[in-house]
């Protein structure tokens, strides 16, 4: 299915150490985000611009490339993920695409959250659209590849209970 899709980048292939991996992904993140400044709809998209001591970039490209390690509590490198920054932006700005599936789900701790989800190329994005009386603007949580039936079911569980 992605393959049909002509706003689709290919997944990249890594290689290399991961400092040097980390560097390119950069440099794909600055070139969409930064430079480009995509809209998912009619929102401006925002990322986490904290840069936390001891890390050389910010927090929403983080998420964007690694995840949490359930053990440490630390963010790990996450290749599946990784290979896919390129997917973000173009299914940020193609969410009108009858590819992507997008709804709003109220999560237990009471955001609302929006989920963008390309299901056949397993990647799914969560925004959260910010009350602005200017601009609106959607904030980007993390973007991740979806990596096995459990995490499929739960989004298609949290698609069937979605707000309306």
């Amino acid at each position: 299915m992605t393959a049909e899709l002509d706003w689709l980048p290919p997944i990249l292939t890594l290689s290399g150490t991961w400092e040097e991996i980390v560097t390119g992904l950069y440099a794909i993140f600055e070139k969409d985000f930064k430079q480009a400044k995509p809209k998912f709809q009619h929102y401006i998209v925002w990322w986490d611009q904290r840069v936390l001591p001891g890390i050389c970039y910010e927090e929403g490209f983080w998420h964007l490339i690694s995840r949490d390690d359930k053990s440490t509590g630390e963010r790990i490198p996450d290749f599946r993920r990784s290979e896919r920054l390129p997917w973000c932006a173009p299914i940020i700005t193609n969410s009108r695409d009858s590819a992507v599936k997008v709804w709003d789900y109220l999560e237990s701790k009471g955001q609302l959250r929006t989920y963008v989800w390309l299901e056949d190329g397993d990647y799914c994005i969560i925004l959260e659209k910010l009350k602005r009386s200017v601009q609106p603007a959607a904030m980007l949580i993390t973007a991740f590849h979806v990596d096995g039936p459990s995490r499929k079911r739960n989004l298609r569980n949290k698609l069937a209970k979605r707000e309306t």
